[in-house]
């Protein structure tokens, strides 16, 4: 029964060894040649993820929450007017706070209420639209809109051969320059991928934040314009004479 178990022993050691062994990368033989390159594409985005601002005012804090509440309420009937799924919209940062007087720091002369909306929308050429209705005739306005693609994962794989293809020809080219030729890729190392997001912000002075709601009539042109999606790769050849 000893003989047996150590028998075992010998061979699951073995097959270890063996696995251990195969799993070993393969080292350059001679010389090396090291390239670096990043690839980039551009293409169109298909959803964009929008952050509201929420205000009231009022005299009391009950009143300032309710009208915050309303504000929040005509938000959300224009965005499902349009088509904008439950799933797609959040609401959070409820916040009611007091408003001093300017002069007299103890004074209290109304009370604010704040929230935050975001919402999600896949039809861009309705952003316009979409971004008056929510704002118009209000003191809500957006802060900032990310313009993003829902096919990630191929936008980023068009991204790593472009990198490839950067990286081999830069090879190629030194190793002719130098004499030689490529030989075999010895090891591919990733670096960073990532489909890089746009970004528009929309800035307004605090002071005129509540005495200047937005014309019911006014509409600002919104557009995408395209994201770029970026992958980094680094190649190591052997070179051949």
């Amino acid at each position: 029964m000893k003989i047996l178990r150590f028998f075992t022993l010998f061979i699951s050691i073995a097959a270890f060894s063996n696995l251990a062994y195969a799993q070993q990368p393969k080292t350059c033989q001679g010389s090396v040649i090291t390239m670096s390159a990043t690839g980039e594409i551009e293409s169109i985005p298909d959803v964009a993820e929008v952050s509201l601002n929420v205000r009231s005012r009022a005299d009391d804090e009950m009143a300032a929450l309710q009208g915050l509440s309303d504000n929040i309420r005509k938000i959300i009937n224009v965005l499902e007017d349009l088509k904008i799924k439950d799933e797609d919209i959040r609401t959070d940062s409820i916040n009611i706070f007091p408003v001093y007087d300017q002069r007299n720091r103890q004074e209290v002369i109304a009370y604010e209420g704040t929230s935050r909306v975001y919402f999600k929308t896949y039809v861009l050429d309705k952003i316009t639209e979409l971004m008056s209705g929510v704002t118009a005739g209000s003191n809500n306005l957006f802060s900032n809109i990310t313009y993003s693609s829902t096919d990630k994962d191929k936008l980023e794989d068009h991204a790593r051969e472009a990198a490839f293809k950067k990286a081999h020809h830069k090879a190629a080219l030194y190793a002719k320059l130098a004499g030689n030729k490529l030989g075999n890729i010895c090891t591919i190392n990733e670096g960073n991928v990532q489909v890089m997001p746009r970004r528009m912000d929309m800035m307004r002075q605090e002071s005129l934040a509540m005495a200047a709601p937005m014309p019911k009539n006014m509409s600002i042109p919104i557009k995408p314009g395209k994201i770029t999606t970026t992958a980094q790769v680094t190649l190591v050849y052997e070179l051949e004479n």
